[in-house]
């Protein structure tokens, strides 16, 4: 029987094993955490200071027969077949899945680290997002600055995200003449994939959201409560909110090559083959394809790899399709993939209830048994179709 090892016990992990067949592969999920979170609830922790339990065992997630082991991988060698764990000593393998997300950088940019400590954010974890949600809840007025510190975050989406549900408890909350909001992000608008931002930028214009677009943050003046970009602007704050920059692995692979500058492995675009390895995988947020980095990918990607592993012929489409709620009861979904472009596709209630729907069958998703559902949503949302219905207006 063959070995599979799979390296993270996230979303794109979780669902790898489960869709890989217990009678022919011997499968290992390894993980530093016994839990596994619901990541995308950290922005209702964090700007609604829910109490939703968002945590579950990961050896509850997985199907009977695979195993979990709670170790820390400190090596990866991939010439060898050989993975060092602090606790367990060694493993091997005939498939290894690397799946180990990405891990935020705030001692990338100067400043941020003191921002991270004391605000949080809503990205990195649940300890995070309740820290963010203590000073939100506590805001009476003064100027919020929200944004990100680097080009490279997960969950483009939820950048908005953030903006949108802040202006939302402001308003509620009667604090919205007494605020400002400014955000702050290095690409030249609101959102990065311009027909999207088609459909967001009357919904920024009409909440007062000031957008201060090519503004590359370069250090933060924790004194003088200042951000200061590489261009040379200056956005002064009483509220910090800021998303660090996200790398990849720490963990040491061998070869380093295979690794690229900011530590995220280089992969197949199509097949997410580790470059020069058959029998290696890097899926979901760590690894540098060409698409963004959230939770659907991760799925797909799995998907595609469970297949490749058990000879089931299988590519990765580029395939996105995010959930964006952009408050008071509206959300809707960013979808693309290699060959077709972001949809220009407009809020609505349904797609609010879609997301909603979404995050209370999660757990379900992980093991498979929601596939169904979502084979017919991905059919129905095909990039193909949605962009000949909501064409980008010229």
């Amino acid at each position: 029987m063959q070995k599979v090892l799979i390296i993270g016990g996230g979303g794109g992990g979780l669902i790898l094993a489960n869709h890989l067949d217990t009678k022919k592969f011997d499968i290992t999920v390894v993980d530093k955490s016994e839990k596994h979170y619901y990541q995308p609830w950290f922005l209702y922790v964090a700007f609604k200071g829910s109490k939703r339990k968002i945590d579950r065992p990961i050896a509850s997630l997985l199907k009977p027969g695979i195993k979990f082991v709670k170790d820390e991988i400190t090596e990866i060698n991939l010439d060898e077949r050989k993975v060092y764990g602090n606790r367990k000593g060694v493993y091997t393998y005939d498939y290894i899945a690397i799946a180990t997300g990405t891990s935020p950088d705030p001692d990338a940019t100067p400043g941020l680290r003191e921002i991270y400590n004391e605000y949080g954010d809503y990205h990195s974890n649940i300890e995070n997002s309740m820290k963010l949600w203590k000073h939100v809840s506590a805001f009476k007025g003064g100027t919020i600055a929200i944004g990100q510190a680097s080009p490279t975050v997960k969950c483009p989406p939820s950048l908005l995200e953030g903006a949108f549900l802040l202006e939302e408890h402001l308003r509620e909350k009667g604090l919205k003449d007494k605020s400002r909001i400014i955000f702050f992000t290095p690409f030249p608008r609101a959102y990065s994939a311009e027909p999207m931002d088609y459909v967001v930028e009357p919904m920024v214009k009409e909440r007062g959201i000031e957008v201060m677009p090519f503004f590359d943050t370069d250090t933060i003046d924790v004194q003088n409560r200042e951000i200061k970009s590489i261009e040379g602007d200056t956005i002064k704050y009483d509220l910090p909110i800021i998303v660090p920059p996200h790398k990849g692995t720490k963990i040491k692979i061998i070869p380093e090559k295979v690794k690229d500058e900011d530590r995220f492995i280089k992969s197949d675009k199509f097949t997410m083959k580790i470059e020069g390895y058959e029998n290696a995988f890097a899926l979901g947020d760590c690894n540098n394809l060409p698409t963004s980095k959230t939770g659907v990918t991760a799925h797909l990607e799995a998907m595609a790899i469970a297949n490749i592993i058990q000879g089931i012929p299988s590519q990765f489409t580029g395939r996105i399709n995010c959930p964006f709620d952009t408050a008071y009861g509206k959300a809707t979904f960013v979808i693309a993939d290699y060959k077709n472009p972001v949809v220009p596709y407009p809020p609505t209630r349904v797609k609010h209830f879609m997301k909603m729907t979404m995050a209370r069958i999660y757990w379900m998703t992980l093991k498979g048994t929601a596939d169904p559902i979502f084979e017919y949503f991905f059919s129905y949302t095909n990039p193909v179709k949605l962009n000949k219905k909501y064409p980008l207006p010229k």
